[in-house]
């Protein structure tokens, strides 16, 4: 089914990128080109067969008005949506006056108003598609993996489909750093911000250099851009480099968020341009432990060396038995655990793999509900830089534990809830009942009675079956000497941490490995 084909022409990217969304779809409409001054679209209509067009009327070079004037000398009955952002009559009087089909405000644009506009205008120009192919200017974008190759970008280019020269080109990979936020959806965001990118492109770019671009399925944007009429080394190097710099400060300015970029070198014909293209996205995959807010070189890139084994059993098994236990010095493992893995830079498969692991764990022990665990799995699926992972990881696990000092308060008074904290977070310490009482402000035989009476434990016994806990989590590892084990669970000494253990569990250290 044919569709109404659009032009727009506004000089604000987000007005642009509003109206595109809004028609993004749609089984009627499409915007088969948009501009950002009235200059480049009328050189564009010239050869070019459209049905409407939406035209802001505040714009630099050539205004709304002048721009309709010139539209209705090359055709006269093409019907022009004004787009203004003033609801002053007089003003909206004199766009009707100078040609305009109807009119739309910005401040009270939504897709129900402008779908229900363009019905009136084609209802009233009786508008049928006629079918006619489009003109593509310059900048061609691809979407599909399977057409990012060279013979079937030269195919297009001889055929006259795309305005694209075949011939000295530089392969240049966009990666937008993308801030993830709670409360959008992460897949809808990064593409939002990739087609912001694309405008931007399109705007530095013009008509002046002819360039393909091709999306990935990770949102990263390579650049394929053709000097057409250079033939200087020095100027198609000084030109790219001047591109990518006014490309980064743009999105910065305007996005709010940083860029990866990589710039390959000028190549003499499509099939090396492409090859690096690819290659470069392969490259851009680093960011994961490289970060991103860098512009490099592919010549002199190197690329990471990944790791594709697995966590330590050990420590797996250490993580369970801490959150089965509700031990709070699961965190020092969960840091052991991430930390592995950036140390042996995992590939992000198996990062995923790990975190997903995790996830799951918090939420069999209810520290996460079932519609927050999958949040968190779609969110995770976008992530590029390690750094999100652990990130995202902590804040579920000190939520968690900020929840469970919040419950202790309720459940013990002000003194012991402070005392418990302190004992959790400072096992391998030296640790004393007085020390306790002069922290909580309250003397040492008042401290004892309330601890007694509120955990129905004496303070000693309590802060050993803490530590006799601390030391059965590394005891699981069989990997750490008892030397280290003793003194990571503040015991004095092998003899006195003997002496407990069999007291608490009934078998010695040595038994519980075994059976372990």
């Amino acid at each position: 089914m044919q569709k109404i084909k659009i032009i727009l022409v506004d000089d604000e990217l987000t007005s642009r990128n509003m109206i595109k969304k809004y028609l993004e779809n749609n089984d009627t409409y499409e915007v088969v080109a948009d501009f950002v001054n009235g200059k480049n679209a009328l050189e564009w209509l010239r050869k070019n067969k459209i049905d409407m067009i939406l035209c802001d009327m505040q714009m630099p070079e050539i205004n709304g008005v002048e721009l309709m004037r010139n539209v209705h000398i090359i055709d006269e009955y093409l019907p022009i949506i004004a787009i203004s952002g003033y609801d002053d009559f007089n003003y909206v009087r004199g766009s009707l006056i100078n040609g305009a089909a109807n009119y739309l405000l910005k401040h009270e644009l939504s897709k129900e108003k402008l779908i229900s506009v363009l019905d009136q205008v084609r209802d009233k120009y009786r508008i049928v598609p006629a079918g006619n192919d489009t003109y593509r200017k310059k900048g061609y974008c691809i979407f599909d993996e399977g057409d990012f190759n060279a013979g079937k970008i030269r195919e297009l280019s001889e055929k006259g489909e795309i305005d694209f020269f075949c011939q000295n080109i530089a392969p240049i990979a966009i990666s937008p750093d993308y801030k993830l936020h709670t409360g959008i959806h992460p897949a809808e965001y990064k593409r939002d911000i990739c087609k912001a990118v694309i405008d931007m492109l399109g705007q530095i770019l013009g008509d002046r250099y002819q360039y393909v671009i091709y999306v990935t399925k990770r949102n990263h944007i390579i650049l394929l851009l053709s000097f057409l009429e250079e033939r200087s080394m020095l100027s198609m190097l000084n030109m790219q480099s001047n591109l990518v710099g006014r490309l980064q400060r743009q999105i910065v300015r305007m996005l709010d968020i940083t860029v990866t970029i990589v710039n390959g070198e000028v190549h003499g014909d499509i099939i090396n341009a492409v090859a690096e293209g690819n290659r470069m996205e392969e490259l851009l995959s680093d960011k994961l432990y490289l970060g991103g807010n860098k512009i490099m070189s592919f010549a002199v890139a190197k690329r990471i060396t990944y790791y594709n084994g697995e966590l330590p059993e050990n420590l797996w098994k250490q993580f369970m038995f801490e959150l089965n236990n509700h031990m709070e010095n699961c965190v020092d493992t969960i840091y052991e655990m991430l930390d592995f893995m950036e140390k042996k830079r995992f590939t992000w498969e198996k990062v995923c793999q790990n975190y997903k692991e995790i996830l799951k764990l918090f939420w069999q022990k209810e520290m996460l509900s079932e519609e927050e665990l999958h949040g968190l799995l779609t969110e995770m699926k976008e992530y590029e830089e390690y750094e999100q992972f652990r990130s995202m990881i902590l804040e579920v696990l000190y939520k968690y534990i900020q929840t469970s000092r919040i419950e202790r308060k309720e459940q013990y008074s002000e003194s012991v809830s402070q005392v418990i904290e302190y004992v959790k977070r400072n096992i391998a310490e030296n640790i004393s009942l007085e020390k306790c009482a002069e922290l909580a402000g309250c003397s040492y035989t008042h401290l004892s009675r309330e601890f007694k009476k509120e955990t129905g434990m004496r303070f000693v016994e309590f802060l050993n079956r803490q530590r006799v806990n601390k030391a059965k989590s590394l005891l699981i590892r069989k990997d750490i000497t008892t030397k280290e084990i003793v003194e990571l669970s503040g015991f004095r000494n092998y003899n006195y941490f003997f002496k407990v253990f069999k007291e608490i569990e009934g078998i010695t250290p040595s038994e519980f490995m075994t059976k372990k």
